[in-house]
């Protein structure tokens, strides 16, 4: 049984009138948009490449509040051509253009024939035949709908054949009768066909990914990371909690985060290199205890990216750790209440600006 999902390609050579789309996160689903007047989704035409298909079933989510009105539009013909002559243009480009607006567009169909289904969401096409199929989604009223998983079936159900002839008759009381069952039973392999994308951690939302990640132990509610570092911590949650309480597991969850190897300074280690090999520390550099790490990065560091990656060092570093974060940046940062003394030389790859944007190169000597 032929079946036409609505996902990425599909809804991005459409025309949503306001709704929004993000094809990374959601490439099924379209977000209302409440800033927008008109909300309205309309799609290219599917064709079946058989003169006088049936159709059997549209389906798709809509979530949101009672108060907003759903209205369906399908017109199915067997002459594209005609409708294109009608709209003055190919019938793809009026629908989803934005030369027309919604309104104009709605009307389009129902003087061309369109059926019209109001306030549903599972929607039988029995009655209607065609080698192209033109779908139309409006939303309107004070409410908001989000429409998500789009799908048509050619079909529409699944038992009909196994039944004899004389209770076969398209669009019959039996035969929506049927089609109930039917319903059902697409809805649980859909379901069922899906589970892939459910377990997979490149694909799944990230509510699944906090489940995930808390199945090995590994606390991520919040929100707080970037989605890269928030999947990639989860892949590799199993192999973090085997190296849990090792340099190991501390170095590899701030590849992660900081994407670069820091350099990990274990003060212990330190200690005992003085006392056995009688080391010279810079004049600078302190030893401090034997439960203090310090960890050295090549990069500038943001207060919330430097919570981000303590919280998540705090679940497998080793017990009674201490670990500081220290930046090694190439440039000088200063904030806005530094002062430069007598003598202060800029290096010449710094520049700095005065007020009334007047600019110093690497020369100038501040006296």
């Amino acid at each position: 049984m032929p079946r036409y999902s609505i996902r990425k390609n599909r809804i991005m050579e459409g025309c949503h009138k306001g709704f929004s789309y993000d094809p990374v996160n959601k490439p099924t689903a379209l977000t209302f948009d409440p800033e927008e007047m008109f909300h309205a989704i309309f799609l290219k035409g599917i064709d079946s490449t058989k003169k006088g298909a049936e159709w059997g079933r549209l389906f798709f989510k809509a979530a949101g509040s009672d108060e907003a009105a759903l209205t369906v539009y399908i017109l199915s013909t067997d002459y594209r051509d005609d409708l294109s002559e009608a709209a003055g243009m190919d019938i793809d480009k009026y629908l989803c253009g934005e030369e027309a607006d919604v309104r104009e567009k709605t009307e389009f169909l129902k003087r061309m024939g369109a059926i019209r289904i109001n306030g549903c969401s599972d929607c039988l096409l029995y009655d209607i035949s065609g080698q192209y199929i033109f779908i139309a989604i409006e939303v309107s009223g004070e409410g908001s709908l989000d429409i998500s998983d789009i799908v048509l079936d050619s079909k529409g159900d699944n038992f009909m054949d196994t039944y004899p002839e004389v209770y076969r008759q398209r669009n019959s009381f039996f035969h929506r009768y049927i089609s109930i069952f039917s319903s059902i039973y697409n809805d649980f392999q859909r379901d069922i066909d899906s589970l892939s994308d459910v377990l997979d951690l490149d694909k799944c939302n990230e509510e699944q990914l906090i489940i995930y990640g808390g199945w090995m132990g590994m606390d991520l509610s919040g929100g707080f990371l970037e989605e890269d570092v928030f999947r990639q911590l989860v892949k590799e949650a199993y192999s973090l909690n085997r190296m849990k309480g090792t340099r190991k597991a501390i170095e590899r969850i701030l590849e992660i985060i900081l994407k670069e190897k820091p350099v990990i300074i274990e003060h212990n280690l330190v200690r005992s290199a003085i006392r056995e090999e009688e080391i010279e520390l810079p004049e600078n550099f302190k030893a401090r205890g034997i439960y203090d790490v310090t960890i050295l990065v090549k990069r500038h560091i943001t207060e919330e990216l430097r919570h981000q990656a303590l919280y998540i060092l705090n679940q497998y570093m080793p017990l009674r750790t201490r670990i500081s974060l220290a930046q090694l940046d190439e440039r000088p940062v200063v904030d806005s209440n530094s002062y430069l003394d007598i003598n202060t030389r800029l290096p010449g790859e710094s520049k700095a600006v005065l007020d009334k944007e007047i600019s110093m190169d690497g020369i100038t000597v501040l006296l």
